[in-house]
């Protein structure tokens, strides 16, 4: 179960597999959460909750024992909290016959990919995957984009069995 919270919430997101593990219940609120804690400060953020998300995050939120979205982690000797899930979801996509060229992080290139595919603004992608600005535009003379427009684009997040 938590696996797959995991990768529910990498896939309306784009967050980072360890920015997930690492999310404290009071960084949650209904209809976003922060990212408190990245590895750039371009990836402390603010990520609008999916609608998809919406009851995942509440439950996650509601059932922490530990203070963690993601609760009952042990961190490893990096003091990272995602590698047990890591290993989990490496296990599992070999099982469903997929070769090394996908990882967890996979998942976030395809939102990156999906939302660039919708016509996603490229400077609201990185501001939702947490990426420095590309261009000196983007970096210099660019404000971040609204909430909203990060709401917005996240909304064009859809999946299908059918591709």
């Amino acid at each position: 179960p938590q696996l797959a919270d995991l990768i529910r919430l990498a896939m309306y997101s784009g967050a980072r597999r360890e920015e997930l593990c690492a999310l404290k219940v009071v960084n949650v609120a209904s209809d976003r959460f922060a990212i408190a804690e990245a590895k750039t400060a371009a990836g402390v953020r603010v990520v609008p909750v999916h609608a998809e998300l919406q009851e995942t995050m509440a439950r996650l939120a509601a059932s922490s024992t530990d203070g963690y979205a993601l609760s009952g982690l042990a961190e490893n000797r990096n003091g990272d909290r995602g590698d047990a899930l890591g290993k989990r979801f490496t296990r599992l996509k070999q099982a469903l016959g997929f070769d090394g060229s996908r990882v967890f992080h996979s998942i976030r290139g395809t939102v990156i990919t999906m939302l660039e595919r919708a016509g996603v603004p490229e400077g609201t992608v990185q501001d939702l995957v947490g990426h420095e600005r590309s261009t000196l535009t983007g970096s210099t003379y660019s404000g971040k984009s609204t909430f909203d427009m990060r709401r917005d684009a996240l909304v064009k997040l859809a999946y299908s069995a059918t591709g």
